[in-house]
């Protein structure tokens, strides 16, 4: 009996994430995949972050969902703002980290996706 050689097994998919970090593992090999990306074995510690930070943020909106809004109330009764809501900032901005490490980059006001080359640079073709 073989066994099917799969991309994630390619790339090392770590059998310790949880449940949604493995979906959300699963989903971003793919996206990448679409987009034309080269994955590599090298990427996998940075694929897995980006996986289990997208969970969390994932997490973070079910419990902002369940609450109703992005505020709760104090113990002392004063408006707050949720700490599931706080926390998305500071898991969006580690993502943005992590994707570009992935090669995600936003794209230009053209739409092109690419500013000038490291050639184009060191030339002062910019």
């Amino acid at each position: 009996m073989s066994k099917r050689n799969t991309k994630q097994d390619t790339l090392g998919k770590s059998h310790n994430l949880s449940p949604w970090a493995s979906e959300e593992f699963d989903r971003l090999t793919a996206e990448l995949e679409q987009s034309g990306i080269q994955l590599t074995p090298a990427h996998r510690c940075t694929l897995i972050v980006a996986a289990t930070l997208r969970a969390d943020i994932r997490d973070c909106w079910a419990v902002i969902q369940d609450n109703e809004g992005n505020y709760t109330k104090a113990g002392t009764g004063a408006v707050k703002l949720h700490p599931a809501a706080a926390r998305l900032d500071v898991l969006r901005r580690d993502l943005i980290k992590a994707l570009a490490q992935l090669g995600i980059h936003k794209p230009d006001a053209d739409g092109s996706g690419g500013g000038p080359s490291l050639e184009d640079v060191i030339n002062g073709d910019d």
